[in-house]
């Protein structure tokens, strides 16, 4: 029985290890707003705020260091408002508000190095 829990505990240690590595070296991609494109005239939204307008979605998007929530059509979200740096991919997360973050693999320059990558 007691090996049982020390096998469960070393699989446990070794799942959590993995979840924290990558190839990318823990850089992920910036997120930027696109060329001519502004989140002024977004409404703001959140949790003790008005609900968005029907068709639009409270997305939380990080730029420059600085997390703003704002009504965002989702549909277009990343074709037409943000992109992505380094060869990847702009993804939102669901939850409330959305969050919109780059996924997949960051090369180049154009690179953060990822919060559970830094001591």
């Amino acid at each position: 029985m007691r090996w049982m829990r020390m096998l469960g505990c070393c699989l446990t240690v070794m799942t959590l290890a993995a979840c924290g590595s990558d190839g990318a070296g823990g850089k992920q991609g910036r997120l930027a707003l696109r060329d001519g494109q502004s989140l002024d005239l977004a409404q703001e939204c959140g949790v003790d705020l008005p609900q968005c307008p029907q068709g639009l979605g409270c997305i939380a998007i990080k730029l420059e260091g600085k997390t703003q929530a704002r009504c965002v059509n989702e549909a277009t979200l990343c074709t037409e408002l943000v992109s992505c740096s380094g060869g990847t991919e702009c993804a939102v997360l669901a939850s409330y508000p959305g969050q919109v973050v780059c996924s997949g693999k960051c090369t180049g320059s154009d690179c953060d190095n990822s919060v559970s990558n830094q001591p």
